[in-house]
């Protein structure tokens, strides 16, 4: 991002509901539309000051291939907004902020949405199956679970930090979440768990394995949208950007090597190419697919997996309003939701750095730098 800074401004996003329950009924764009609708209303945005719009969507919507542009006729928006949807599963919605970021830090856009949609209610039961391979990430995960010889109880402490977090985080997260069908909060944190409830469960993807439908993130509806302006525009608007995208970075990995392992050499590529440390970072966002993802390349990063090590993280900035075991993971909506939460939270605590990390099927994964000046 060396041309002109790019700003993430606002970002809402719907309650994540468990599929099959609430928005059981309402399908990938009417979703899309209520985070677009309630991020114009909530932040006051004049729709035609937008120029571009980026969705993302791993389970399109049947006879709607491309959902962005649908976003902006079905809601009446300018037709002078251009739209393009972007499917690269589970780092869909960063690859949407790429796109729109990408536009306005070379000149061609001044102002433009970022998002993405996950009706996995849905969603087909293939779908949740590694194409190239015929394993579920579960599975995947369990492989990778046994080759770094993850404990069962160090993933249920990360499971139950996750709902504790999200939980304590609820009127915190609020900020960010427009209502819909009568639901106003996430549906998956839950108060009651504990590390006693969790050693109960049985393992889901293995009879003797470690993941469960405790420590693994459940299957989610929802949407998310950002704003994203040129500091330019921002300033001109009078808007405080929340925090701008410093650097970006995706890379990818021999899925034999780990599916969810591609953020072990991706995040260590980026703290390179800026110079920066794990310990500079004021708050760090690590989608937690599986609580067992999140420990393996923490424990990659630390050892120097497939680059230099890096320092012991710091668990106390990791996740802090909770993550994807508790809120929920609708694929292409879970980049925009962090992305959204981090740069609150930035803001609330004054902080100068932000990280984000996101493994995705495929063995692929993206990262951010965030930051505050």
């Amino acid at each position: 991002m060396s041309m002109r800074r790019v700003a993430i401004v606002a970002g809402a996003r719907t309650p994540f509901v468990k599929a099959g329950k609430a928005f059981g009924q309402l399908g990938p764009l009417a979703l899309a539309n209520h985070a677009v609708r309630g991020l114009f209303d909530r932040h006051e945005v004049e729709p035609r000051a937008i120029d571009a719009l980026a969705f993302g969507v791993v389970v399109p919507e049947k006879g709607k291939p491309n959902l962005a542009r649908e976003i902006v006729l079905e809601m009446g928006l300018p037709a002078h907004i251009e739209a393009q949807t972007i499917s690269s599963y589970c780092i869909s919605g960063l690859r949407t902020i790429t796109a729109i970021a990408d536009g306005i830090a070379a000149g061609r856009y001044e102002c433009g949405v970022a998002g993405g949609v996950e009706w996995l209610s849905g969603a087909d039961p293939a779908t949740f199956k590694e194409p190239t391979t015929g394993l579920t990430m579960g599975q995947h995960m369990e492989i990778t679970c046994k080759e770094w010889k993850l404990p069962r109880d160090r993933q249920d402490e990360i499971a139950l930090a996750s709902h504790r977090r999200a939980v304590r985080s609820r009127d915190v997260l609020a900020e960010e979440i427009v209502p819909l069908e009568g639901v106003e909060h996430d549906t998956g944190p839950r108060p009651d768990t504990s590390l006693e409830a969790l050693a109960k469960l049985e393992p889901v993807f293995d009879s003797e394995g470690t993941i469960t439908a405790g420590n693994a993130s459940p299957v989610t509806d929802g949407a998310s949208a950002v704003l994203l302006m040129s500091e330019e525009r921002a300033r001109t608007d009078g808007r405080e950007p929340l925090a701008f995208i410093r650097a970006m970075e995706y890379g990818a990995i021999d899925p034999a090597e780990g599916l969810l392992m591609a953020p072990a050499v991706v995040v260590p590529r980026l703290l390179k190419r800026t110079g920066l440390r794990l310990a500079e970072f004021d708050l760090i966002e690590i989608h937690e697919a599986f609580a067992a993802q999140v420990l393996a390349n923490v424990l990659a990063w630390e050892r120097g997996w497939k680059a230099e090590p890096l320092r012991s993280i710091d668990w106390e900035r990791v996740n802090v309003h909770g993550g994807s075991v508790a809120i929920g993971h609708p694929w292409a909506a879970t980049g925009g939701r962090i992305a959204t939460t981090l740069a609150y939270g930035m803001r609330r605590r004054d902080g100068r750095l932000g990280l984000i990390s996101i493994c995705a099927a495929g063995a692929m994964a993206g990262a951010f730098v965030l930051e505050r000046s």
